[in-house]
């Protein structure tokens, strides 16, 4: 990952155009692998990313209020490349006459592992504000707890007790997704 200077961060949010184009050219490529991830398919990948680069500079006043613009970029584009990957319209060719070498993906997989991350997320956004700028600190930015009490200005006990607490919501969204899961088997 090409390093962006966290200055050039905190530009981009002001409306820095010279900032904007560093970050861009900086992480583009990157951000379209991470989003082919959930849409499989490199076009609706640049597609997303480019609608998010867009989305950022038109929004550039709102970005002010956001910590840490590199995980809200991360974040809002897993969610949106899922948001695109389940919009998408099926096309006419069936998908049980390709064979699943071509297809590169277990079509089953990939949908259950797409509704998975949105139902992670979405129990992320429901977090209190507090712990859920603690979960995505420790896990999209990797700080550890240590890093993230010294930045918040908090005790490392009070991380620990919000990442208990997000954890906990976190499976118990999962044991419900899992429950359905093997009910439809």
């Amino acid at each position: 990952m090409k390093k962006v200077d966290s200055s050039q961060w905190d530009q981009l949010k002001f409306g820095d155009k010279r900032s904007f184009e560093i970050i861009f050219k900086a992480y583009y490529l990157q951000l379209c692998l991470f989003s082919r991830q959930f849409t499989k398919d490199m076009d609706d990948a640049r597609e997303v990313v480019q609608e998010l680069f867009i989305y950022l500079w038109e929004n550039r006043e709102r970005m002010k209020e956001i910590d840490s613009l590199q995980s809200y970029i991360y974040a809002s584009l897993r969610f949106n490349s899922i948001r695109k990957f389940n919009s998408r319209p099926f096309k006419n060719t069936e998908i049980a006459n390709i064979p699943e070498e071509e297809l590169g993906i277990d079509f089953h997989d990939t949908i259950e592992y797409a509704q998975l991350q949105q139902a992670i997320f979405e129990t992320i956004e429901l977090l209190p504000p507090q712990c859920q700028k603690i979960f995505k600190m420790s896990r999209f930015e990797r700080l550890t707890y240590l890093q993230i009490a010294s930045i918040l200005k908090i005790s490392p006990k009070t991380v620990e007790v919000h990442m208990s607490k997000a954890l906990r919501e976190l499976h118990q969204t999962l044991n419900k997704y899992l429950q359905s899961i093997i009910l439809l088997f």
